[in-house]
């Protein structure tokens, strides 16, 4: 006989035959978080966010989100923040521009961990990088593809070192960790400024090492969120490390085509050769809108130069999840308009 206390608590937990749940996101105002907490919002999930400030977005507003004041490098403040929680999405990040800083999101990870059993929290949702993968050996890798080359800068080594922190939690405690390649989309405080460096200087030329012929894993952010959503949410995929991309061909000079395209206007490649992108003015700035950070060219020269495409089977098949921006020119279009218009 169920009691009615039971029954209370399970009709709480559904809705329209829908498992709810208690989220906690942390970067959830940040480019790819923002897209996550809308998915949680409009499925019905209470969504707790973690931040430096109290202000809610105007679009969540008396949707069942809540802020509590915390900040990434004070861990003690993430881990107070997953009590009561059954799913943890780990987006943030301390932004990772030194060794000292890798350590602090190492560290983080560590203590997060520690404290998922005490707080509660069922699952640990983690976004890695595609760069822990490697320069792949094979077109198309998949997640059990050895790498032709490792890639040995802080941020890599910090999301690799989060990774296999997170594959110690014990059962039944559960994890996801997602290696998004190059996300491009509305949101990011960094592509606007790249996008208006190709819409001036396109038609004079975008320094870029060799031809920009070689393929590039990119996903478009609201794909991402959508995995990222499901492997929170979906009951039967637990403990796996999924490689996302849009699974495509497309390359470098595609994307820096479709940005021209979007803005009426003509786009030259300048071919440089490798040494000229030791210099930081050249490589950095123009970087820093796919990565986040001024990657160490020396890490990164043959990361753009060779051939990067990664399949994405596994993630089809254990969230049932299928990438919707596949049309490169028409993505980077709205992508355009969206910065265009703030």
């Amino acid at each position: 006989m169920i009691s009615n206390t039971v029954l209370a608590r399970i009709s709480m937990s559904f809705r329209c035959g829908v498992l709810i749940m208690k989220a906690l996101v942390t970067g959830g105002t940040g480019f790819i978080g923002s897209h996550v907490v809308d998915l949680l919002v409009q499925n019905g999930h209470e969504v707790r966010l973690l931040s430096r400030k109290a202000e809610i977005p105007g679009r969540w507003h008396g949707k069942g989100v809540k802020v509590l004041l915390g900040n990434l490098r004070h861990p003690e403040t993430v881990v107070d923040a997953m009590t009561g929680m059954d799913v943890v999405f780990h987006i943030g990040e301390i932004k990772n521009t030194t060794d000292a800083r890798a350590k602090e999101n190492v560290e983080l990870v560590r203590r997060m961990v520690a404290g998922l059993g005490n707080a509660g929290v069922k699952r640990l949702v983690f976004v890695s990088s595609l760069t822990v993968a490697g320069i792949p050996s094979v077109s198309s890798a998949d997640e059990s593809a050895e790498p032709l080359m490792k890639l040995k800068d802080q941020y890599t080594k910090y999301k690799a070192a989060a990774e296999v922190i997170i594959r110690s939690i014990p059962a039944p405690l559960e994890h996801m960790i997602l290696r998004p390649g190059i996300v491009y989309g509305p949101g990011s405080r960094y592509l606007g400024s790249m996008l208006r460096l190709v819409k001036r200087a396109g038609p004079i030329g975008i320094p870029f090492f060799g031809q920009g012929k070689s393929i590039a894993p990119f996903i478009h952010v609201t794909d991402l969120a959508q995995a990222l959503y499901l492997a929170g949410t979906k009951q039967d995929a637990k403990n796996e490390t999924l490689n996302l991309t849009d699974g495509l061909d497309h390359t470098w000079q595609d994307f820096l085509f479709a940005i021209g395209q979007a803005y009426g206007t003509s786009v030259r490649i300048m071919p440089l050769p490798a040494f000229l992108f030791r210099v930081p003015a050249v490589f950095a700035d123009f970087f820093a809108g796919f990565f986040g950070f001024a990657p160490d060219a020396s890490h990164y020269i043959e990361y753009l130069s060779r051939n990067i495409h990664f399949g994405n089977s596994k993630a089809r098949t254990l969230l049932g999840w299928e990438p919707r921006k596949t049309d490169l020119d028409a993505a980077v279009r709205e992508m355009a308009e969206w910065y265009d218009i703030r």
